[in-house]
């Protein structure tokens, strides 16, 4: 589950301690200090929420400000006076109101962190501290504020022997080599500019998101999408969101073109002036590129391979690597499917903007690991969006029960395996690692890879103690539904190949063009 860490996501220290992604925040105050401590009570306002009521004696307030003032008069340097021997009524009367302010911030701060700890809250993200700009310290009696807080939902783990799942034993075909080679002649291809927009392209286009009262809610200055053909019902995304008939609205149009689409913003959007509401999505077309793939012997010239036969070795094995993943990820879903059915868990009615943006970071690095393109991707957190609020909420349990199984089985994730991920995400993308580590930090991904890597762990523990029963591909198949993603890991499936392959366009631009700037 994406995490809202404030720190600098910097990744030089050590993941080896388990990681409660519930809590976001660092509460290592000195709660001690002077005895300090303040009157809690924690009650329930609805699922996965509380209210947390804290007061403060008027007796640790004043003691609080007199050692900040003792503090200020060692330090401050009052003309007529030697350093330290201002008097305090002096010292009130010239910084009183700084003082006070200081202090009342550090008294909020501290208290809410004794409230958290000693309660054991779970807390999720920061805390909606009610009337905060309004809170100010009394001048007689205690001082008392309400916050409420998000929190992990209480739930115990089933019986693990109880669970049965299947493991695919999945193959490397000749077809399936070959679709990967196509893949890769895209992948090292060129994108040339043209004048008009097909089926196919893609588009970069200055983006604004407007209200029904012409409010600009969103502006991205270079977003890209792909222009959507009939395969795809000419559904596409754009800016995030999925339009209807995008493709039939973007054909045709040259680089200066504007498109409005008009539409209702998705349900679960982390932009809640966004969610369900009409908004206008202006499109202002800056650069149009089509895809030529390189030819086959030019590939291999490029790989620096005079055989074919190598070439196809080498993607066999690479295949394989993807197979076991495919397999492992086949896996998990059975597991993550048994006990998302046997655990009940109360979470909120209406899933908050933050829990929107938790969910939809996790979908991302899932699938930057899985090695899907930069255009599934973004394809498919904007599927996400347009989720039902039951689908939404799913997502979140299953990030709830995973840290939970996680910390049954004492899981620790090292900074080592986190950076041999990235290399694995940055070879999947065609990137040079240090600089995909450095984008991945800016960004915070890789907290949330940790957190997947932690998952996955724990998953893995989980498997260990299930019944596990070997099925071949067709077998599996059939059992669980046809194109699975086993399946298309592994990258069978001729018929979708202009499917996959117009999808997978996006990873030539990304790597194409990325390659040439991280060569340079």
């Amino acid at each position: 589950m994406a995490d809202e860490h404030d720190h600098d996501h910097s990744h030089d220290h050590d993941h080896s301690h388990d990681h409660d992604h519930s809590h976001d925040h660092d509460h290592s105050h000195d709660h001690d200090h002077d005895g300090f401590e303040p009157t809690v009570t924690v009650e329930d306002i609805g699922p996965a929420r509380k209210k947390i009521v804290i007061e403060v004696a008027a007796e640790q307030i004043a003691d609080r400000l007199s050692d900040n003032f003792k503090n200020l008069q060692s330090e401050a340097t009052i003309p007529g006076f030697r350093r330290g021997r201002a008097p305090q009524r002096l010292l009130e009367k010239r910084f009183g109101s700084d003082v006070r302010a200081e202090v009342c911030n550090q008294i909020i701060g501290e208290s809410y962190a004794h409230a958290v700890e000693s309660n054991s809250l779970r807390v999720l993200g920061d805390p909606d501290i009610k009337d905060l700009d309004d809170i100010k310290l009394p001048d007689d009696g205690p001082l008392k504020f309400e916050a409420e807080v998000e929190v992990v939902p209480e739930f115990e783990l089933p019986d693990l022997k109880g669970i049965e799942i299947d493991k695919p034993l999945l193959e490397i075909s000749d077809d399936k080599i070959d679709a990967e080679i196509d893949r890769y002649c895209e992948m090292y291809g060129k994108f040339e500019g043209v004048d008009k927009t097909e089926a196919g392209d893609y588009i970069t286009a200055a983006i604004k998101v407007i209200d029904k009262d012409g409010e600009v809610i969103q502006e991205l200055a270079a977003a890209q999408s792909l222009v959507p053909g009939e395969d795809r019902n000419f559904k596409g995304a754009l800016a995030g969101i999925l339009v209807e008939d995008l493709g039939k609205q973007i054909t045709g149009k040259s680089v200066g073109d504007s498109v409005t689409v008009d539409t209702k913003g998705p349900s679960m959007h982390e932009i809640e002036a966004i969610r369900e509401q009409p908004i206008k999505i202006e499109a202002t077309l800056s650069r149009i590129e089509r895809m030529k793939p390189m030819p086959r012997e030019e590939l291999m010239e490029a790989l620096g391979m005079t055989e074919e036969d190598e070439l196809r070795e080498q993607v066999r094995e690479r295949l394989d690597g993807q197979a076991q993943q495919a397999q492992q990820q086949a896996m998990t879903e059975q597991v993550v499917e048994a006990l998302v059915d046997k655990i009940d868990m109360e979470l909120p009615e209406d899933l908050s903007a933050r829990q929107a943006e938790r969910a939809l970071h996790r979908r991302r690095i899932e699938m930057m690991y899985q090695g899907r393109s930069p255009q599934e991707v973004e394809e498919s957190l904007a599927e996400m969006r347009e989720a039902t609020k039951e689908a939404a909420q799913r997502d979140l349990k299953i990030s709830f029960i995973l840290d939970a199984v996680a910390r049954h089985f004492d899981v620790n994730v090292t900074e080592a395996e986190v950076n041999t991920q990235i290399v694995h995400i940055a070879m999947q993308q065609g990137r040079r690692p240090e600089r995909m580590r450095d984008e991945m930090i800016k960004s915070g991904q890789v907290d949330q890879l940790f957190i997947q890597l932690r998952e996955a762990k724990a998953v893995e523990k989980v498997i260990e103690e299930v019944k596990v029963n070997e099925l071949s591909e067709d077998e599996y198949r059939k059992k669980h539904g046809g194109d699975d993603a086993a399946d298309e890991k592994a990258g069978e499936s001729k018929k979708k190949t202009t499917k996959k392959k117009t999808t997978k366009k996006k990873t030539t631009k990304k790597s194409s063009t990325k390659k040439k700037s991280d060569d340079a």
